[in-house]
């Protein structure tokens, strides 16, 4: 398979604090991964370092083959940011259907609107569209932002905590769908603190606390995770927990 994100020996230092210590991980073409691990343990950080919004004090980043500094197909990438930015949507004065345009005027590309449309109506924007992202719900902003993510067709989508906020059915609603993308060829990262949930579809997971305990198949991590059998095991999902958090 294709490696699509490369990190070699990657260090962060903020503030005189190690954030992230030797990491080595690779994500390829097709993978469904889940980057887990507690709140304060770099997951963010790293996916920030990836994206390039910070830079790493030492180590490699390789986007598609190419150096992180070399790269510039920052459209074969979609990225949903974390709630901690709601602020700043609640103050943007663009319409939802701006809002979903954006990039394709930022990266000065194309846009399959039969395509848009389709996510717009899989979504449930369709009634939103000439409303304010100020006047919408998170739950309708979260969806806007993953449509956004999506609206160029990227060979990537980056999802920081993507389920906080939501309850169980709409968290299974969202990993069902995200399932069903990577087996149409997309390649998804979910970044997320809930290490005690882990839906079946995702393929790979790498747990992260400052270092890279683990990065391997799911049911490798299972197998070596203690289990919880007490709590039950759904058939879509897998309850575990993890000497390291």
């Amino acid at each position: 398979m294709k490696k699509i994100v490369e990190v070699i020996n990657l260090n962060l230092f903020l503030n005189g604090q190690q954030i992230l210590e030797n990491i080595n991980l690779s994500i390829e073409e097709g993978d469904f991964l889940a980057i887990i691990g507690p709140n304060g343990g770099g997951k963010t950080s790293l996916l920030k370092c990836v994206l390039g919004f910070l830079k790493a004090s030492s180590g490699e980043i390789n986007l598609f083959g190419k150096r992180l500094s070399n790269f510039k197909d920052w459209h074969k990438i979609g990225y949903v940011p974390q709630r901690s930015i709601d602020y700043y949507i609640k103050l943007n004065p663009l319409t939802v259907k701006e809002f979903l345009e954006l990039p394709a005027r930022v990266y000065r590309q194309k846009l399959d609107y039969h395509r848009l449309m389709d996510l717009i109506h899989l979504f449930g924007l369709r009634d939103l569209l000439s409303y304010k992202l100020s006047q919408l719900s998170f739950g309708q902003i979260q969806r806007a932002q993953i449509v956004q993510a999506l609206s160029l067709s990227p060979e990537i989508l980056f999802l920081d905590e993507p389920t906080v906020g939501l309850d169980f059915m709409n968290q299974k609603a969202l990993y069902d769908l995200l399932n069903q993308f990577t087996l149409e060829g997309l390649t998804v990262v979910v970044v997320t603190h809930e290490t005690w949930l882990l839906h079946k579809g995702i393929m790979k997971v790498a747990c992260l606390n400052r270092r890279l305990y683990f990065h391997g198949k799911h049911e490798d991590f299972c197998a070596l995770a203690l289990s919880s059998p007490e709590m039950g095991i759904s058939s879509d999902y897998h309850l575990i927990s993890h000497s390291h958090w």
